[in-house]
């Protein structure tokens, strides 16, 4: 029986960050709210028909290990691994803070140039930038709050991340440091990064409130009206909370503000910086090998208020907030703030080490380490990628807004889909850099590409069969050929709604970067002998206390999992480019010849 290994996406997210409700409560959970004008108390369900996976009798770790984990199928990571991993890619510090690495990546020209807050210029050469990225000379335009990238795209990842995201991608060509399209060339070095906001600032405000309601649970406050509380409580913002966070964040707020007479971080200021390298080993900058490597970078501010972007954790750091496993005697982290990596905590059930909380949906697996290093190879991980933008599992702002800081004329306050479809392919051309490109048989006997890459070729064709991206815009619409129905391909009747409707929203974005037989690149291969089902209908079977402490469940990103099981209660929820979500547990469970989900649980006490 092949195994699942793993397939979920990370959410970069504060240390403070709420638990999901489904994981603290009962599915049956009711809020009694009342009404301000006195009329009859309004009944609130949170999360309903989401499974509790949460067994009341299991340990810390336990509860932490069900999302976003290697644990079963790899030795943990540690704080050991984490620096042992810094240790091969960066093994002189010199990217230990995130200004250091922009600067290195060449966004930046020198350090004094990036401002960690307020809006930022771009230059480059997309529709919406600033100024052009070369001089007249064919040198990079630097200066002041200037980005210099190929391109930039602002997006909410409401489908599995749960953060608005301020990206930026970056090329260079190698035989040729002037040249005007980097990302084309042949083997170039690219350079990524991901500014993360939060949404839930913006998706938790609930009018006439007393006590105040914070979308965390039952509270008793009054409520005149309920928002969606996302990340919280639902699977997708409304389209004017996902206007608002992203209007936010371009607007890049952050520092600090006085409350009960000391600082505290400003609630929609930036969680983390994530940046990817696809660059040769440290100690050989000139060959021609080219692999994955990532940093993490805790966000926060020190005694004085100063803004702190580092790999450590920061002065600020609330220890008291981890809990030592190693004292329970269990087989995790013990994290020391004073000495470790930052291990970001994706989804408010535990910390995870890097690089394994990236790889997960990168591509490749954490090695084992001994004690005191070497990282393998160098650092260089086998499957690691770069990671699309999926338009479909993305959010937008449905209207263009101003941005309050002045800012030089032909400013762009656009950041709608259609105003950035070009920055996106862009971005998709750079991406597919770390795509093989040949072809390999899969374990169903099919010789194809990678799932990832004829999903961003077949994005953009301008005519069936083109794979030269001639499309600006992307088609979120597309059915690779391993999922096309008869005439078209081999697959059966359905097979293309359930990729549509189960496949692309609550399994591709991680197992595009899985290896050849998991990459779910063709119905055959989705359909292989496997533990799927076990791992997506089992957490409904056996749920509170009945749930298995040692459990994986698929989707493996917390988030990911609640929209999947949110739309069994009548939620229907509709994609960027049409799609309809809706019962994608039981649609998903049909496939597998059972009635229902409920259909697997009467065959699976």
């Amino acid at each position: 029986m092949k195994t699942v290994k793993c397939a979920l996406k990370t959410r970069l997210a504060s240390v403070s960050v709420l638990v999901l409700v489904s994981l603290l409560a009962p599915v049956s959970s009711m809020a009694q709210i009342e009404n301000p004008s006195g009329q009859p108390r309004k009944q609130v369900q949170f999360v309903p028909n989401v499974p509790n996976v949460v067994n009341p009798g299991e340990n810390e770790f336990q509860r932490e290990s069900h999302y976003l984990s290697f644990l079963g199928s790899y030795i943990a990571e540690s704080p050991n691994s984490a620096s042992a991993y810094y240790a091969a890619i960066d093994p002189t510090n010199a990217k230990a803070n995130f200004p250091d690495w922009l600067k290195k990546a060449g966004f930046i020209g020198q350090t004094s140039d990036w401002n960690p807050s307020g809006p930022q210029l771009f230059a480059c050469d997309q529709p919406g930038c600033n100024y052009p990225k070369l001089n007249p000379d064919g040198t990079p335009r630097y200066g002041p709050n200037i980005i210099n990238t190929d391109s930039h795209a602002i997006v909410l990842n409401a489908a599995d991340l749960g953060f608005v995201r301020n990206q930026f991608i970056r090329c260079v060509d190698p035989a040729n440091a002037k040249s005007t399209n980097p990302c084309a060339a042949r083997n170039p070095k690219i350079y990524t990064y991901l500014e993360n906001y939060p949404v839930a600032p913006f998706s938790g405000v609930v009018v006439g409130t007393d006590p105040p309601f914070t979308c965390s649970g039952p509270s008793g406050g009054v409520v005149e009206s309920v928002v969606s509380c996302f990340p919280t409580l639902s699977g997708y913002p409304t389209d004017p909370e996902a206007t608002a966070a992203i209007q936010s964040a371009i607007s890049r707020p952050f520092g600090v503000k006085w409350k009960n007479g000391k600082l505290v971080p400003i609630d929609t200021a930036r969680i983390a910086d994530v940046a990817f390298e696809w660059a040769p080993p440290v100690g050989n900058p000139n060959s021609s090998t080219r692999f994955g490597q990532l940093y993490a970078y805790q966000v926060g501010n020190d005694a004085s208020g100063k803004i702190t972007e580092t790999l450590d954790y920061g002065p600020n750091f609330d220890q008291a907030k981890i809990v030592d496993f190693q004292a329970g005697g269990f087989n995790q982290l013990t994290i020391n703030a004073a000495t470790d990596k930052f291990a970001p905590n994706l989804d408010g059930v535990g910390f995870k080490q890097h690089p394994g909380v990236c790889l997960v949906c990168h591509g490749g697996a954490p090695a084992f380490v001994p004690t005191g290093g070497p990282y393998p190879r160098a650092g260089n991980i086998n499957g690691f990628r770069f990671l699309p933008l999926d338009n479909a599992n993305l959010l937008f702002p449905t209207v263009a807004f101003q941005v309050t800081t002045a800012l030089p004329a032909g400013f762009t306050h656009d950041f709608t889909l259609d105003a950035q479809e070009r920055q996106i392919r862009e971005y998709n051309i750079a991406v597919l850099k770390t795509v093989p490109t040949y072809a390999e048989t899969d374990d169903q006997g099919t010789a194809r590409v990678p799932h990832l890459r004829e999903v961003i070729l077949g994005w953009y064709e301008g005519f069936p069969g083109d794979t030269t991206m001639s499309n600006p815009k992307q088609n979120p619409l597309f059915i690779p050929k391993g999922w096309r129905e008869a005439p078209n391909g081999p697959a059966p009747n359905g097979a293309e709604a359930l990729y549509k409707e189960v496949v692309g929203p609550s399994c591709r974005s991680c197992h595009f970067n899985r290896e050849l037989s998991l990459d779910f690149g063709t119905y055959a291969n989705f359909h292989q002998e496997s533990d799927l089902q076990q791992l997506s209908f089992l957490g409904s079977c056996k749920q509170d206390n009945n749930a298995n402490p040692n459990a994986k469940f698929m989707p493996l990103a917390l988030l990911t999992f609640v929209r999947f099981w949110e739309t069994q209660n009548g939620t229907t929820h509709v994609l960027t480019g049409g799609t309809t979500l809706s019962n994608e547990v039981d649609r998903l469970a049909r496939d597998f010849h059972f009635s229902s989900v409920q259909g697997y649980c009467n065959t699976h006490p």
